[in-house]
């Protein structure tokens, strides 16, 4: 039986998900949520996700709605041990981060959401204080880069061998760095990592209605995002 994704591809927790299923091979329906036409207030989705929100699946009897409980659940189900371990304490390094993301990580989004994403499809006037907000993200990203990334040792958050759920969850954020178009020069590791995992086919494959998001509201997008895109 198929994993029914209700999702949104715009949608940073959305790609999460949809980038385990496409990387762990999982036999998938998609089913796109209009947010713009607020299909996600519906009555019919209501009853799949009553907060509202994407993504959310269907597995047989199982409905879920929030995409770190998906991404484990999936991994678990799918025993995919290298995008979650099942030894309690490698989990629990994981936990770390995955509980870190909503109001670490996170921000990148929020504030991309705040400053370019609702002025320019609501017209909604941007908030006064984006130097402010520039610099609390700032130190979300070096704190993102020297814990999570070991100041570059680490390939994978934490120091895993390979990729988790974690970057899965990280990278759909950490990419609304490009509708910001900040110079990542100053966090050279953050810039590599993304990269990296963004050359993985896959996850760049489902990141790519995002990546024309991009393209056609950011003007003049930096050359180091160009080529990651391309």
């Amino acid at each position: 039986m198929s994993i029914q994704l209700y999702f949104n591809p715009i949608s940073q927790p959305s790609r999460a998900v949809h980038a385990i299923l496409v990387l762990g091979k999982i036999p998938h329906d998609l089913h796109v949520i209009d947010l713009m036409k607020q299909e996600q207030n519906t009555p019919e989705y209501r009853k799949i996700s009553p907060t509202g929100n994407v993504p959310s699946i269907v597995d047989g009897d199982v409905v879920l709605f929030e995409s770190h409980a998906i991404l484990k659940y999936l991994a678990k189900k799918f025993k995919l041990e290298n995008l979650y371990p099942s030894d309690i304490v490698e989990q629990a390094r994981l936990d770390q981060y995955l509980d870190w993301h909503h109001t670490g990580t996170r921000n990148v989004t929020i504030t991309a959401r705040d400053f370019v994403f609702f002025p320019v499809l609501f017209g909604k006037p941007a908030p006064e204080n984006k130097e402010e907000r520039l610099k609390e993200l700032e130190w979300y990203l070096k704190t993102f880069e020297e814990v999570f990334l070991g100041n570059g040792k680490h390939q994978y958050i934490l120091g895993f061998a390979e990729p988790t759920i974690a970057d899965l969850s990280a990278i759909c954020e950490l990419a609304s760095l490009f509708l910001l178009n900040i110079d990542l020069a100053p966090l050279p590791h953050l810039h590599k990592y993304i990269k990296h995992i963004l050359s993985i086919p896959e996850v760049k494959q489902v990141h790519e209605a995002a990546f024309g998001f991009t393209q056609k509201f950011t003007q003049n997008l930096r050359q180091e995002y160009v080529d990651i895109i391309q």
